[in-house]
């Protein structure tokens, strides 16, 4: 099996910008952001797909994302609207 780059980041073997972490989840600046505040959200267990991320997972990406949302609604980031997508798979991005 192939190193997965968030099981390194995860496990503190691979640099990232955390903006958020606790028990369930990461959020990192992304390396290449599309735009200012693009963050990638991240859980703490290897997922492969969706498919494999039930609501134990799910419940806690969405709260992390609906926090740094607020967050950088209120920064100083030019913030005049929110973005949630998901790339299931590396064909997805």
């Amino acid at each position: 099996m192939e190193t997965c780059a968030f099981c390194e980041i995860v496990a503190g073997r691979a640099a990232a910008s955390v903006v958020f972490g606790d028990d369930d989840v990461l959020v990192i600046l992304d390396r290449h952001p599309a735009t200012p505040g693009h963050v990638l959200v991240i859980p703490r267990a290897h997922v492969a797909g969706l498919a494999e991320a039930g609501d134990a997972i799910g419940g806690p990406i969405w709260r992390a994302a609906r926090r740094v949302a607020a967050a950088l609604r209120a920064s100083g980031l030019r913030c005049e609207g929110v973005r949630l997508s998901l790339a299931d798979g590396e064909a997805a991005g």
